[in-house]
C-alpha cells in the first residue's frame, strides 16, 4: 500500500512518502538502553549540549522528522524525577535544537509545566506517556477511569497552539510490570475506549483534532502477548480519526520474541539472544511492516537503519519504471 497521508496530518509535519521517524534523545541517566549517553558529569548528572546537539544533526541527516527530548526515564521500574530536575535537563536541550534546526521538536513529559517550559523555548509537540493525566497541582496521576480532574496538559497544549501524542499506559512506570496486566475487556477495546475518551478531553479543552496523534503504549504495563496483539490490530487505531505513533525500540518484547523463537527450535544458549544494544535490527523490521499497515509516526533509537528499512519497504511496493 502506499505511504501517503491525508493533509489533517500535516500539523505534525509528517513525510507524505513514508512514516516519520522520530528521533529518541534521551537527556537521562537511567533511560533503559541509553540512560548517560549525553553525561557532561562525572558524579552529577549534566547534559552536553553539545553531544545532544551533534546527534541530532545526525539523527536528521539519517532520515529523522522529528526530535523527541525527554528528560525522565519511563523504563518498567523507574523511579520519578521531580518536576525542577526534570525542567534543569530538557529545557535547555530544547532551547539548544531549536536554534540549531528547523526540524519539529518534540517534549517528552507527563508534566504539564515542563510541557509548557520547553514549548515556550522551542518545542511544538507534547509527547504525552500519562495522555494529559497528570496533575501539577495536585501532583498526581489521575487514574485511567476518572474523569473530571483539571485538564493541565491539555490547557497548556491548547494555549500554545501546539500538537500533543497522547498514549496510554497502565499504572505508573516504577510498577506497571510488576503484576500481570489485566484488561477484562479486551487489550485493544480497552486502549482504544481510553484514547477516545482522552481524545474528546483535549478537543474539550480546545485542542484541534488534527493536533493529536495517537499511541498504544506498547511495553507500558502490557505481556508480550498484549504487545503483539496491539500490532496485529493496528487498523483499528484508524478509528481515532488521527495519526499513530509505534515506540517500540529495542523493547523487551523483541527479545523475547527472539528467545520464544529459538526455544522452539531446541535453541536454549543465552549468547544466541540479542541484547538491547543490538535489538536495531529487530526494530528496524517490525518499523517496515508496521508501515506498511499505515502507521505515521515510529519512534526508534537507530535512525539511519530504521529510515533504510523503511525505504526498501517502499520501493518493494511502488512502480519501478521500466527499462
Amino acid at each position: 500500500m502506499p505511504f501517503l497521508f491525508p493533509d489533517r496530518f500535516q500539523a505534525f509535519n509528517l513525510n507524505v512518502e513514508r512514516p516519520t521517524i522520530m528521533a529518541i534523545l534521551n537527556v537521562t541517566p537511567d533511560s533503559f538502553s541509553d540512560g548517560g549517553r549525553f553525561n557532561a558529569g562525572r558524579e552529577s548528572f549534566d547534559v552536553d549540549l553539545g553531544a545532544v546537539v551533534d546527534a541530532a544533526r545526525i539523527a536528521l541527516r539519517d532520515g529523522a522528522g522529528i526530535l523527541d527530548v525527554g528528560g525522565e526515564s519511563t523504563k518498567p521500574g523507574a523511579e520519578p524525577v521531580d518536576e525542577a530536575e526534570e525542567t534543569r535537563r530538557v529545557v535547555p536541550v530544547v532551547q539548544a535544537l531549536a536554534r540549531t534546526f528547523d526540524a519539529p521538536i518534540s517534549i517528552d513529559t507527563r508534566r504539564p509545566c515542563v510541557a509548557d517550559a520547553a514549548l515556550e523555548v522551542g518545542a511544538s509537540i507534547v509527547n504525552d506517556v500519562a495522555a494529559g493525566r497528570y496533575i501539577d497541582s495536585q501532583r498526581r496521576l489521575a487514574d485511567e477511569t476518572e474523569s473530571g480532574f483539571p485538564e493541565e496538559m491539555a490547557e497548556v497544549v491548547a494555549r500554545r497552539g501546539a500538537s500533543v501524542v497522547i498514549m496510554h499506559m497502565r499504572g505508573i512506570p516504577k510498577t506497571m510490570q510488576a503484576a500481570t496486566p489485566e484488561y477484562p475487556g479486551g487489550v485493544v477495546d480497552e486502549i482504544l475506549a481510553f484514547l477516545k475518551r482522552r481524545r474528546d478531553a483535549f478537543v474539550a479543552v480546545g485542542v484541534a483534532p488534527e493536533r493529536i496523534a495517537f499511541d498504544p503504549g506498547l511495553g507500558f504495563g502490557k505481556t508480550f502477548d498484549q504487545n503483539w496483539s496491539l500490532i496485529a490490530n493496528l487498523e483499528r487505531f484508524r478509528e481515532l480519526g488521527g495519526p499513530v505513533l509505534l515506540g517500540f525500540s529495542r523493547k523487551t518484547f523483541l527479545r523475547e520474541t527472539a528467545r520464544r523463537y529459538n526455544e522452539g527450535r531446541g535453541l536454549t544458549d543465552e549468547a544466541a539472544l540479542p541484547d538491547v544494544a543490538t535489538l536495531d535490527q529487530e526494530t528496524a523490521t517490525l518499523s517496515a511492516l508496521v508501515a506498511a499497515r499505515g502507521v505515521e509516526i515510529l519512534r526508534v533509537h537507530n535512525v539511519r537503519q530504521t529510515a533504510l528499512a523503511l525505504e526498501i519497504a517502499r520501493r518493494s511496493v511502488v512502480e519501478a519504471p521500466q527499462t
